[in-house]
């Protein structure tokens, strides 16, 4: 979907306020809780996100049909302000997820679990625009993101799922290994240059070489038998 800033950007304002209330919610109840076993189910919590992450990406977003025709029009134009507005996905997270949790283990096994699962969700939003809308220097971990996620857009569709991680690439099979490029010929002729554009992403441009500037030679003056 095509949003505007306020919901673009919602999700960096709204998401922080739900993982810091969520985690209040989970050491304040019951008094006197260990905080070591809601600290696990946070970090349970950030790894399943992770797995749905890449479940998401790879059988929601590439399969379901008019959600897939949203995401395309991301891949065609992976600078417009596309994505699920926060008005959306966090009512969503609250039904499917919290109130599940709360009914099968309590208030703060619950809270707990959420908490970590929206913030891999608020991590997987912040590197995704990222990757897409800043530089990153050379060698660091947002380099190495961008250039998994630019093989997902401009080499193949069907691997690189994960933007945060690509574990579950490796572990089912759909990872991305970059390719070497050829060595560049010597001969004449138009040249394929790759560039990078402002995202960082890869893309293939033409350029013609040089031409050497011609020497012209004088025309011959004819001479006329008379």
């Amino acid at each position: 979907m095509q949003l505007n800033r306020w919901n673009y950007y919602g999700d960096f304002v709204v998401y922080p306020v739900f993982v810091v209330l969520l985690a209040v919610l989970a050491l304040g109840v019951p008094p006197g809780a260990e905080w070591w076993r809601y600290g696990l189910l946070f970090c349970t919590g950030v790894i399943a996100w992770t797995f749905a992450e890449y479940g998401l990406h790879r059988f929601v977003f590439h399969r379901t049909p008019r959600i897939r025709d949203l995401h395309e029009a991301h891949h065609r134009d992976p600078h417009a302000l596309i994505g699920m507005p926060t008005f959306t996905s966090a009512p969503a997270y609250l039904i499917l997820l919290l109130f599940p949790l709360w009914w099968i283990g309590g208030l703060a096994f619950a809270c707990s679990l959420t908490a970590g699962f929206l913030f891999g969700h608020l991590w997987y939003v912040t590197v995704h625009h990222l990757v897409h809308h800043r530089g990153a220097r050379q060698g660091s971990l947002l380099s190495t993101l961008k250039r998994r996620h630019a093989l997902h857009h401009h080499v193949s569709p069907e691997g690189n799922f994960g933007v945060t991680s690509g574990f579950w690439d490796r572990a089912l099979g759909t990872n991305i290994k970059p390719r070497r490029n050829p060595a560049r010929s010597q001969a004449s002729g138009p040249r394929r240059a790759e560039e990078r554009d402002r995202g960082g992403q890869l893309c293939r441009s033409t350029r013609a070489p040089r031409s050497p500037v011609a020497h012209r030679v004088p025309k011959p003056v004819g001479i006329l038998d008379g």
